[in-house]
């Protein structure tokens, strides 16, 4: 059981990072947001079970860093990528609201 919650540790620390990096790497690339939103959830999923599992006295307590900071990389994934997300619906939908009124105005608009 150990072994599990070693590979889970190091699984979530691991997703996290490449959580974060694809996340401050969408900053370029705004349509690469909802990966690191589904890493950031897995991250944070698997970071705390594994710490549920170090707690309930069936992991080895020498991963708990490990998970921890794959739980809280999850968290700061999430959290961005769904702001970032918010942001880029807000903006997609901002252009729509300006571009309808000019359409309107074209002879051949609605």
């Amino acid at each position: 059981m150990q072994q599990t919650t070693n590979t889970m540790a190091v699984a979530s620390l691991v997703l996290g990072i490449i959580a974060l990096v694809l996340l401050f790497a969408s900053g370029l690339f705004q349509y690469c947001i909802p990966l690191p939103l589904v890493l950031g959830i897995l991250a944070w999923v698997m970071g705390k079970n594994a710490l549920d599992q170090i707690e309930a006295g069936l992991g080895n307590p020498n991963d708990r860093g490990l998970a921890v900071a794959g739980y809280v990389m999850g968290i700061i994934a999430t959290v961005l990528s769904g702001l970032g997300l918010c942001c880029l619906v807000g903006t997609i939908a901002g252009m729509l609201g300006f571009m309808v009124p000019i359409l309107r105005q074209m002879p051949w608009g609605p």
